[in-house]
């Protein structure tokens, strides 16, 4: 694997190759106060390193000291997980599990259109199931499944997961600027990271929908309605409105890959 291009406050390659001989030496060293001060110089040699990084995801409503604490506590788990051989240099591993941490923090907290509580609950309920079943059967539970398990109507288990795909953006790492090496490179990048929030990039792919089709998404997914109140609102029959939340869905997909 190539090393990635250089990064804003990364060590030199000599002191690079210094801090990649701590962490092997910790390998076969048993002395944990020993263990100890070799994480620690690393750490510090990489901080620059990860305020860099937390500074890239700046202006997305967190603060700059929140940011800068999610970078750090993803450059010690970095320094926790790596492994001899896992990648040509620490460099490789680091920043990807660095701005992975920052990423699982917009993904669990962020939503550009926030649904509304009963749809929300009914994701995390979903989900559970979901994990339950994977572990039980080896397999992603089909939607009636999941009604039954959840004790869910169909329409209900649908509605969440069309919420996803309406209220949930595409990936962060399009934003990361010349001279970075996310997702490429290796380290702890969950698959689910390709969906973390990015408001500012879903605004101008809700902005390729129609009027008639932000409102639609605002009613549903904002206010709040059902179906059959937009149909009557909008002046549509319910199963036109399920069409257009569908195709609205898709329409997103398609934009954002």
């Amino acid at each position: 694997m190539s090393r990635p291009a250089r990064i804003a406050s990364a060590p030199s390659p000599e002191r690079a190759k210094e801090m990649t001989a701590l962490l092997e030496g910790l390998v076969d060293c048993d002395d944990p106060a020993e263990r100890r001060r070799r994480r620690s110089v690393v750490v510090n040699e990489y901080l620059p390193v990860a305020r860099s990084i937390a500074a890239r995801y700046r202006g997305r409503g967190v603060e700059r000291g929140d940011l800068e604490q999610l970078a750090a506590l993803g450059l010690v788990k970095a320094v926790s997980r790596w492994i001899p051989g896992h990648a040509d240099d620490f460099l490789q591993f680091a920043v990807p599990t660095i701005s992975g941490e920052i990423k699982r923090y917009f993904r669990d907290h962020s939503w550009l259109v926030r649904p509304p509580r009963r749809i929300q609950e009914h994701r995390v309920a979903i989900k559970d199931v979901e994990h339950q079943f994977w572990q039980q059967h080896g397999r992603q539970p089909t939607d009636t499944e999941v009604a039954r398990l959840t004790e869910l109507s169909h329409e209900e288990v649908s509605e969440s997961r069309s919420s996803v795909a309406v209220c949930r953006p595409p990936s962060l790492d399009a934003d990361s600027g010349p001279g970075w090496v996310l997702a490429q490179t290796s380290g702890e990048v969950d698959s689910e990271l390709e969906q973390v929030e990015n408001r500012l990039a879903v605004e101008r792919l809700l902005e390729t929908l129609t009027e008639t089709e932000r409102r639609v998404v605002h009613l549903r997914f904002e206010c709040g309605w059902s179906q059959s109140k937009i149909a009557e609102e909008v002046g549509v029959s319910q199963m036109q409105i399920s069409r257009w939340l569908r195709a609205i869905a898709r329409k997103l997909r398609a934009t954002w890959n």
